[in-house]
C-alpha cells in the first residue's frame, strides 16, 4: 500500500483542485493506497471541503486534525497515522499527473531506493514576469531535471513532489519541527534536511521523472516583494536555530556573518553602479544575512 499525505492550513479553495485531481488519477486495481489529509488547525472551511469530498470520491481517505501549527508537526502526524510501506507527499497547491501514483509505485518496484523526487511543473496564475529566470525557480519549488532517472548526489528535491520508504521513518526519525513553514513565516528546508540526514547514512535517493505534479503560483507570489520576504524568514529561521553562539560574535551575531554581510552589500553596490548583472541575486543573498543578523537579535532578546 502506498499513503499519499497532503497537509493543509487555510488552502480550502486550492486542496480542492488538489483532491479533485487525485479523485481523476488512473490507479489500476492491484495498487491500494489511502490518502490522509492533515489539516494543520485550519480556520476556514477545511474540514467541511475533505468530509465532503470523502463522502462522493469513493476513495480510501482519512482527514486528521493536527493542532499544533507548521507544516512539519503536521507531515510527522501523517506519517504517524499512515498505514503503506510507501509514503508520497505532495501540497495542497498542486495538480497532480494522472499516472503520478502509479509512477511513484513503479519506482519502488523497480529500485531499491529510500526515496523519490520528482519533475514539479509550474501553473503560473499570472504571465511570468521576465526577470523570473531558472536560477530562482527553486523559490517556487519547480523543479525539472530531465527525462532520464538518476542517483541524487544532492538532496535538492521538493516537498510538493517526494514519496519515501515508510521505515525510513521508523529507522531515523520524522521532520524537523524547527524547519519547515509556519503561519506567517516562510520557513523551509525540513524536507531537504531529512533527504540529507538519509544520504549522510548511506541511503540512496532517486530523481524519478515520470513522477510529475503540476505547481499551481498565485498571483501574490509572481513578485520580488514575496522572495525578499522568504530569504529574510530562512535568515531568521537559521538564526534561531543557532542558538547560543560562544564563538567571536557581537550581540550573538557571528563575526563571519558580520564580515559577509559587509561584503555582499559592498559588492551588491558595486555591480548596481557598474554593471547590472545579477543585481536581484545578489540583493536576496543581503536580505538572508538581515534576516540572520536581525534573527540573532530577536534571539538575544526574546529566544533564549
Amino acid at each position: 500500500m502506498i499513503s499519499v499525505i497532503i497537509c493543509t492550513y487555510n488552502h480550502f479553495a486550492s486542496l480542492k483542485r488538489a483532491l479533485n485531481s487525485l479523485k481523476e488519477m488512473t490507479v489500476p486495481n492491484e495498487l491500494t493506497w489511502e490518502l490522509v489529509v492533515v489539516d494543520n488547525n485550519s480556520q476556514d472551511g477545511t474540514r467541511d471541503i475533505v468530509n465532503d469530498f470523502i463522502r462522493v470520491s469513493g476513495l480510501n481517505v482519512r482527514y486528521i486534525f493536527e493542532r499544533k501549527q507548521g507544516l512539519s508537526y503536521a507531515r510527522n502526524c501523517g506519517v504517524n497515522e499512515a498505514r503503506g510501506k510507501v509514503i508520497a507527499f505532495t501540497d495542497d497547491d498542486v495538480v497532480l499527473d494522472k499516472y503520478w501514483l502509479v509512477n511513484v509505485a513503479k519506482a519502488f518496484k523497480e529500485y531499491d531506493v529510500a526515496g523519490i523526487g520528482g519533475r514539479i511543473f509550474p501553473i503560473w496564475e499570472k504571465l511570468k514576469p521576465k526577470w523570473i529566470t531558472p536560477d530562482l525557480y527553486g523559490y517556487w519549488a519547480i523543479l525539472d531535471y530531465g527525462e532520464k532517472p538518476y542517483y541524487l548526489n544532492t538532496p535538492n528535491i521538493w516537498g510538493a513532489n517526494f514519496a519515501i520508504r515508510a521505515d525510513m521513518f521508523k529507522k531515523y526519525g520524522g521532520f524537523d519541527t524547527t524547519l519547515g513553514r509556519v503561519p506567517g513565516k516562510l520557513y523551509a528546508g525540513e524536507d531537504t534536511y531529512f533527504f540529507r540526514k538519509l544520504m549522510d547514512k548511506g541511503e540512496k535517493l532517486l530523481y524519478w521523472p515520470t513522477a510529475i505534479v503540476y505547481h499551481f503560483i498565485p498571483e501574490s507570489r509572481i513578485s520580488k516583494k514575496y522572495l525578499r520576504k522568504w530569504k529574510f524568514d530562512q535568515g531568521e529561521m537559521y538564526a534561531a536555530r543557532l542558538g547560543n553562539y560562544s564563538k567571536r560574535n557581537f550581540l550573538g551575531i557571528p563575526y563571519y556573518i558580520i564580515k559577509q554581510f559587509l561584503e555582499n552589500t559592498a559588492s551588491y553596490l558595486l555591480h548596481t553602479v557598474f554593471f547590472s548583472r545579477d543585481i536581484f541575486l545578489r540583493e536576496l543573498n543581503i536580505v538572508y544575512l538581515l534576516g540572520f543578523i536581525l534573527g540573532r537579535l530577536k534571539y538575544q532578546l526574546h529566544w533564549k
